[in-house]
């Protein structure tokens, strides 16, 4: 049987659901001291382990149980990129080992031990989604995980109502590199000064890459082409240079291959891995995904998730991609942006308009702010 933890949030309770559970076959229970008189103990006839916080007991287990298998573990978070990241790394290293990753939304402090949990001795390595939206949150999770490799991709306006400003932000985010122990090694992503800024205290080894022409350890060092098939760039490791297929739209996930390789040389898989990894690599679910329709139109959903930064790359994909007829910007609100939401809703349909996009369809509780920021920028109603 198994042990049903019995936690609680906004919207629901486990000890609403213990019955349920020991019906099901759970062999014993853990449950809230606060609720022990309450929950109707008594009748279940298992085992019932009282704690003072599930969720914290849940993450306690997840880290005794990573702790029994020693095997490499990245830890990747960061404002944009990260999923993608994520995916990039773990194919890279599926080449040579089995790995371990959270899948979806599975990132957070329930998702994250439900993930560690799955670990076995037929995984050589893990690579695991760190994300938040409070502060304190990867603090948590970085004591669970105890990472051997930790990346930051970039810290940009997102979770803004949690967190309040990029200060915010970036404190929460740096809560990887702080927690890291010093025999670690943290991947530094040099063209973000916030990034550079987490991780000057580290003690610890740091891997640097760059893709805006800055010194590195990895050096994206020109883009060959870029096309609806995906990107060839060529890709520098220290002295070695090769020539990588990305077959995914956008220059923000060479950016991403390229972070992506930064942490694959950190553990030094050879670059004949990575290049052949990247070049199989199929785009995640709702990022910048090529929906082809008849008459040559082409739709790119990035429909997952979004902030500016995002945003941004995407309507840069957009207009770079285009090489006749039309470009439609189909925009709706971007959550969780706190009392900065319209100024940036406003901002983001100004670059729709500096950017030369024909048409921008804005849907949602933003929309007039995105319509407002593309008139102000010069584009006229006839396009809106």
């Amino acid at each position: 049987g198994d042990l049903f933890v019995a936690l609680k949030g906004e919207q629901f309770d486990g000890h609403q659901f213990l019955e349920q559970a020991v019906s099901r076959g759970a062999a014993g229970v853990v449950v809230a001291l606060e609720e022990q008189e309450t929950s109707g103990l008594e009748g279940l006839q298992i085992p019932a382990v009282g704690v003072p916080d599930t969720l914290r007991a849940f993450g306690d287990m997840a880290e005794f149980w990573r702790r029994r298998y020693p095997i490499p573990l990245v830890a990747i978070t960061g404002s944009n990129g990260k999923t993608t990241t994520k995916e990039m790394v773990a194919a890279i290293f599926s080449q040579s080992w089995r790995v371990l990753k959270n899948h979806g939304t599975f990132n957070n402090l329930v998702g994250v031990p439900l993930t560690l949990l799955q670990l076995n001795s037929s995984h050589q390595a893990a690579v695991i989604e760190l994300g938040m939206n409070q502060p304190g949150e990867i603090e948590r999770l970085t004591e669970i995980t105890h990472p051997e490799v930790g990346m930051i991709t970039n810290i940009q306006p997102a979770h803004l109502e949690g967190l309040g400003s990029l200060a915010g932000i970036q404190a929460a985010k740096g809560e990887l590199f702080a927690g890291m122990a010093e025999t670690a090694t943290i991947v530094v992503n040099t063209d973000d000064p916030r990034v550079m800024e987490m991780a000057s205290p580290f003690a610890g080894r740091q891997v640097r890459y760059s893709t805006a022409g800055g010194s590195a350890d990895i050096t994206l060092e020109r883009v060959v082409s870029m096309d609806l098939d995906g990107s060839r760039f060529l890709l520098k490791l220290q002295e070695e240079t090769l020539e990588i297929h990305l077959p995914v739209l956008g220059h923000h996930h060479i950016i991403n291959a390229v972070a992506a390789a930064a942490v694959a040389w950190a553990v030094n898989l050879p670059s004949n891995t990575i290049a052949a990894a990247l070049a199989e690599f199929h785009p995640v679910d709702k990022r910048m995904e090529i929906l082809t329709l008849p008459g040559d139109i082409h739709i790119i959903n990035d429909s997952y998730n979004a902030n500016p930064g995002s945003m941004a790359a995407a309507l840069e994909t957009l207009i770079h991609l285009k090489k006749q007829g039309k470009t439609v910007a189909v925009l709706g609100d971007m959550l969780e942006l706190g009392e900065d939401s319209s100024a940036l809703h406003r901002q983001v349909g100004g670059i729709v308009a500096r950017e030369g996009v024909d048409h921008l369809l804005a849907m949602g509780e933003q929309a007039s702010h995105l319509l407002a920021g593309a008139a102000e920028a010069g584009m006229s109603n006839n396009r809106l």
